[in-house]
């Protein structure tokens, strides 16, 4: 996307210079216009790498702790409403609100594309669906440590 831009937009000043006056038509300028062209879309260039970077090592890191954490919060979605849990399922529950929390902070941000996003919901949802799960997220979002994130955010009913 980038090189058809970038060879659109310096076609453009190119025509725009041989539209000047030929007095004005200096090596020099058309240098410094090319230049300035080139530098902007290097600019574009390097930040969209960035961004993606960040976004790739986001997802591998929020993938491997989802994984790290499914097959318990399968079992934990099996379990009765009323079924007591002990210290080691509410860690793994509480794990998973950080993730979620941390997930939509940077879906915020503007480092989560929507379609991804949109998928974690998904699966969000899927473990709201659980009265158990839904109830211990409720309370845990009322001390209000998960960075904005509230079940609101989730299309499952209470």
């Amino acid at each position: 996307m980038y090189p058809w831009w970038f060879a659109s937009t310096a076609t453009v000043v190119g025509v725009v210079f041989y539209a000047l006056p030929v007095a004005k038509q200096t090596p020099e300028l058309l240098l410094s216009l090319l230049g300035t062209v080139a530098a902007f879309f290097h600019f574009l260039y390097a930040q969209h790498k960035a961004n993606t970077d960040r976004f790739a090592i986001l997802f591998k890191d929020f993938n491997e702790r989802f994984s790290n954490l499914n097959t318990n919060l399968n079992r934990i979605k099996g379990l009765q409403a009323n079924a007591l849990i002990d210290s080691a399922e509410s860690q793994v529950l509480y794990d998973y609100f950080n993730l979620c929390a941390e997930e939509y902070l940077y879906f915020k941000a503007g480092y989560i594309d929507a379609e991804v996003w949109a998928s974690w919901i998904h699966g969000m949802n899927h473990f709201a669906e659980s009265t158990l799960i839904r109830s211990t997220w409720a309370r845990e979002l009322e001390q209000g440590s998960y960075y904005g994130f509230t079940l609101s955010i989730l299309k499952t009913k209470t």
